[in-house]
């Protein structure tokens, strides 16, 4: 068995005994809202655009875009960025502008 299905394998097994979502570890980054108030992005890179009404992060291939009114940013660390405020929307474009 290839390696890399071992690794699937061992993922799989371990979100299922520790009752976690999958997406944890797929590598793609993560996107938590809390009500229309709050969002954790894990898996984050740069931040490339920083507004009180948007802000953008690289997410490896593609970028993520929260639009609202009043957006701070509370936490930035490890790939890791907190986003407080009035969030209206939450978008993904191709490529890392």
């Amino acid at each position: 068995m290839e390696r890399k299905e071992k690794r699937g394998e061992l993922r799989e097994r371990l979100c299922r005994r520790l009752d976690l979502v999958p997406d944890l570890f797929s590598g793609e980054g993560l996107v938590e809202l809390r009500g229309r108030g709050a969002a954790t992005v894990r898996g984050g890179g740069r931040i490339l655009l920083y507004t009180p009404s948007e802000i953008r992060i690289a997410m490896g291939k593609y970028t993520l875009s929260i639009v609202g009114e009043e957006l701070v940013c509370t936490s930035y660390y490890q790939g890791a960025v907190g986003v407080d405020g009035r969030i209206f929307g939450v978008s993904f474009e191709e490529g890392e502008e």
